[in-house]
């Protein structure tokens, strides 16, 4: 009887143990040897660059063009996920190891939590689907109403539990345990939920990889991507104030402003996943999401704004008889538009922010540490000053310069969405606060734990 046991754990051991090793060999590779990689990559690239011949460079230009470095990480790490539960599921002897990889390729995702979620939804279908396959099969046997029947009932369970693209998985599960046929008992639907059930804990465990960053790390580059791409059309609106456009001219920065909103749909798609997981992530407190989140909401109300600049432009180049932009507005965009090429910067370090909102330090630009994210903020002060003077001489020059109605009403209307841009950057914009929801309760994060622990620690030692 020990023996069996022996023999029976044996198997359960060697694949617990694997993925533990799995799962090591992620975090090493996340953590410490892609940085290491890639840093030698770009020293080793630098360094061979200039004495490459020119037909090469092109070539190597052309394959980065064609080959999408994401693509071909989700490939690969799927690829590697598939073999591994294939060989985890064929050491445990479960039926159907090929449903092992299956879950496995499905749950790669670009982030663990959202390989969670989706891993989550798949075995719930597949729960739901074996289900209604015992409940039709025993009522109707195999018959092509029976077919029928589970199909359109695997559909709407799977809508009623509310599974979105996974609700599929329910009739698929329920048509693939009918090939089984006589075969199908209890140990063999168990096991292929195990087999599910060990995919998806690699798709899990594999899926860091696909991302190539952290959720973090791309919620920071988002909006590092989108306060960039505000300040280079901001740039381009002063440039054509000042040297004139055309109506194309206009009709492209209106166009480009439009496009802005799908940046910051990106932007706000990772600054949500990145709270999702903060709450139940051990590593990532929420008070390092707080401060991206409020980037986010004044990114949000710039993209609103040079929207409205880029639409009063082009209107004044596009309507008959109506009044021209000023060349005197060119010095307040360009001074906006270095502006959001500082707060860029400081986008980058506002993680690492830890004030409570609502404290005395709030008030303005982040506050951060370090002393890049120090002199960060630092910029961005100095930018919004040099903003506000260059709104006051543009006023000053502009009342003493233009004595047209319509031009004045223009250049008001556009000194008024720079602003509230301005007013958003150093968060002192009231319409900030509307519509904030504080994050949900979550996980303490070790980072959060750890000093409470040790203040502990060292009063008890005190006390002793």
């Amino acid at each position: 009887m020990p023996q069996l046991l022996v023999d029976h754990l044996r198997p359960i051991i060697v694949v617990a143990a694997s993925l533990l090793v799995c799962a090591l060999a992620t975090a090493l590779l996340r953590r410490k040897v892609r940085p290491a990689v890639e840093a030698a990559c770009r020293t080793a690239l630098a360094r061979v660059r200039p004495h490459l011949p020119h037909p090469l460079r092109r070539v190597a230009r052309r394959c980065r063009t064609w080959i999408d470095p994401q693509v071909a990480r989700t490939g690969l790490v799927t690829a590697v996920a598939a073999g591994i539960a294939w060989s985890a599921a064929s050491t445990l002897q479960l039926a159907g190891p090929v449903t092992a990889a299956v879950s496995a390729t499905l749950s790669v995702q670009l982030s663990s939590r959202a390989s969670v979620r989706e891993g989550t939804q798949r075995l719930i279908g597949t729960l739901a689907g074996i289900a209604v396959t015992v409940a039709v099969w025993g009522s109707f046997g195999m018959t092509p109403v029976s077919i029928a029947v589970i199909t359109g009932c695997g559909l709407a369970a799977g809508r009623l539990l509310r599974l979105g693209d996974s609700s599929v998985t329910v009739p698929l599960t329920s048509l693939g345990i009918m090939v089984g046929g006589s075969a199908v008992t209890e140990t063999f639907v168990w096991q292929r939920i195990a087999a599910t059930a060990l995919g998806i804990v690699v798709g899990v465990i594999l899926s860091p990889l696909v991302g190539g960053m952290t959720p973090l790390e791309r919620a920071r580059w988002n909006l590092t991507q989108l306060s960039t791409e505000i300040a280079r059309l901001l740039g381009q609106l002063g440039a054509g104030a000042q040297d004139g456009y055309s109506r194309e001219q206009a009709a492209q920065w209106l166009a480009r402003s439009r496009e802005l909103g799908d940046d910051l749909d990106d932007a706000v798609t990772a600054v949500d996943d990145l709270l999702r997981q903060a709450r139940w992530s051990l590593t990532t407190p929420i008070a390092r999401v707080v401060p991206l989140h409020e980037t986010l909401r004044a990114l949000e109300h710039g993209v609103h704004q040079v929207n409205s600049v880029a639409r009063s432009m082009f209107d004044a180049a596009a309507t008959p008889q109506a009044p021209e932009v000023p060349a005197q507005i060119a010095p307040v965009l360009t001074a906006a538009s270095q502006a959001f090429a500082a707060h860029a910067d400081t986008a980058h370090a506002a993680a690492t922010r830890t004030t409570p909102v609502g404290t005395a330090e709030h008030a303005g630009a982040p506050v951060t540490t370090g002393s890049a994210a120090h002199a960060a903020g630092t910029a961005l002060q100095e930018s919004l000053e040099a903003l506000r003077a260059a709104r006051h001489q543009t006023l000053r020059t502009v009342r003493t310069e233009i004595d047209d109605t319509g031009v004045l009403v223009l250049t008001g209307s556009i000194i008024t969405d720079i602003d509230r841009m301005a007013g958003s950057l150093e968060r002192s914009a009231p319409a900030l606060a509307v519509g904030v929801r504080e994050p949900g309760p979550g996980i303490p994060a070790v980072s959060e734990v750890l000093p409470a622990v040790r203040l502990m620690w060292q009063k008890a030692a005190a006390a002793r």
